[in-house]
């Protein structure tokens, strides 16, 4: 059975190092950055980005998804949903093996100067959104198969241990 694997939490929180990780570790899986879905929509700059255009990025990803599920890939690891998403992961995937790791960072310094560092692929650096993310992350009720993960001050080899312990429980 196909697990799906979602890696959510702010910029900067280390989705895209973690689940790059993941990837490399567990066999036959597939990474789907949601990031990259959104641009074939969009201009290099993400000016015309809309609601509209979001809603056909996801409705894409969940067909993507399915198919993957249908073909009986062992693992799908998706990242960079939007936490709105996140929340109603369960409303579609009811039936499914899926699980969300959500990143959060515990210390408003350390997630801004991972934003504002230079050598990230993101080329996202408002400090301000990401730490309003990040906040409202923390403080919302996890969602039914989430687990919140303090990625403050860790090696994400650990982050990536207490994902793969948890993929691997009974």
């Amino acid at each position: 059975m196909t697990k799906i694997i979602f890696i959510s939490g702010a910029p900067g929180s280390g989705k895209t190092t973690i689940s790059n990780r993941i990837k490399d570790i567990l066999p036959n899986s597939v990474l789907i950055d949601f990031g990259w879905i959104r641009e074939f929509h969009l201009d290099a700059s993400w000016s015309n980005a809309s609601d509209e255009e979001e809603n056909m990025s996801f409705e894409n990803l969940i067909f993507i998804l399915k198919n993957y599920i249908k073909n009986d890939y062992p693992y799908v690891i998706v990242n960079d949903l939007l936490d709105k998403r996140i929340q109603h992961i369960h409303e579609i995937f009811s039936s499914k093996n899926y699980f969300i790791f959500s990143l959060v960072v515990h210390d408003n310094t350390e997630l801004s100067n991972r934003v504002l560092d230079e050598t990230r692929d993101s080329g996202f650096r408002d400090v301000d959104a990401a730490t309003k993310c990040n906040t409202a992350l923390i403080e919302r009720i996890p969602c039914k198969n989430e687990y919140k993960i303090d990625n403050t001050l860790k090696n994400p080899d650990e982050a990536v241990r207490t994902i793969l312990q948890k993929l691997h429980e009974p």
